[in-house]
């Protein structure tokens, strides 16, 4: 056998060196994050000096309202709103009309004069909030309360009239879910059956996590819960963890709830005060965790199931799951979609 050089062995080295060790640009690439939209805020939002007090001043003389707007950059739901609800008539010239729009942005740095005894950093004042999805919109009187709240996206059919609530002050006479439940919808929805759903009417003795889905014939986006979430195999998946169960809306069918308190659907609806339908609440040891009262995407929707199923509630609020659960799928290599797919 001929001797090797000492460029040689080098080569050798090398050959063996490619040769043997596994190579690491698959199992390291790291994923990305698509589905994420671009937004400005329109430019007939009100420039505030964030000190609310005097805004909702200003806005009760001249006879408006004030709506605070918790936003996100690159976030889907934000961009839709504002595109389907702000930026298009008839609601456009409404809002201008009886309200006065505040951007708030959840992770921004700019300070909030909440009230003459509390300030805050933006993202300061959305985690005292409990701001959990954007856009969440938070509607405040004249004491600088908080009449209304929106969590998520809302088309401009379920939009329209919860600003009829709040500009027509009605909120001093009645909830907002039970002023929701008296409008019509030109809507026609008839309720699918699913073999994801069982048919439980004691929700008292169950010990798996607990998935309660309101829908009805008015409901404009349970086609969407259906045809697109519902046949997701990653939430299907999930579901697995789950006794899911759903009722009408309007169903008076004698049923016991997770406390043991015989009820109806219609009723607990009631009592549960959800503003959207389909709502879904999420229980675990017979107690509410978590509810969904807006328009989520798959990859949402399926992180807001595993908070409860994993017990992630029990050590981080839903927004740090969210990112945990995030950055796990992109270390691994994953394209994570936020939008709609």
């Amino acid at each position: 056998m001929p001797k090797l050089t000492q460029a040689g062995w080098w080569f050798t080295l090398l050959w063996l060196w490619f040769t043997l060790t596994p190579l690491q640009a698959d199992t390291s690439t790291e994923g990305k994050v698509v589905g994420g939209i671009e937004h400005e805020m329109p430019d007939w939002f009100k420039e505030s000096f964030l000190e609310i007090q005097e805004d909702i001043k200003e806005a009760a003389d001249a006879n408006k309202q004030v709506m605070l707007f918790f936003h996100l950059n690159n976030c889907p739901y934000c961009a839709k709103m504002l595109d389907d609800n702000f930026l298009q008539e008839p609601l456009k010239t409404y809002i201008q009309e009886h309200f006065d729009v505040i951007a708030i942005n959840v992770k921004g740095d700019r300070q909030v004069q909440y009230s003459k005894e509390r300030s805050f950093s933006e993202k300061e004042l959305a985690t005292d909030l409990e701001v959990t999805l954007t856009p969440t919109i938070i509607f405040v009187n004249a004491e600088n309360k908080t009449v209304a709240r929106l969590n998520g996206y809302r088309s401009p059919t379920q939009f329209k009239p919860v600003l009829e609530y709040i500009a027509n002050q009605v909120y001093k006479t009645e909830s907002l879910s039970e002023y929701l439940a008296k409008q019509t919808s030109p809507t026609s929805y008839q309720l699918q059956p699913n073999i994801l759903f069982q048919d439980r009417k004691d929700l008292s003795n169950i010990k798996t996590p607990l998935a309660v889905i309101f829908e009805s014939t008015s409901c404009s986006d349970c086609s969407f819960l259906h045809d697109t979430l519902l046949n997701n195999p990653a939430i299907q998946g999930e579901l697995k963890a789950f006794t899911v169960v759903r009722f009408a809306a309007d169903d008076n069918t004698e049923i016991t709830d997770v406390n043991g308190t015989k009820t109806t659907p219609k009723r607990w609806l009631q009592q549960l005060k959800l503003s959207y339908q389909p709502g879904l609440v999420l229980f675990a040891e017979g107690k509410e965790v978590t509810r969904l009262e807006a328009k989520l995407y798959n990859f949402h929707f399926q992180q807001l199931l595993n908070y409860v199923s994993s017990q992630g509630y029990k050590e981080r609020s839903f927004p740090e799951h969210l990112g945990m659960r995030q950055e796990e799928q992109l270390k691994q290599g994953k394209t994570v979609n936020i939008g709609e797919e």
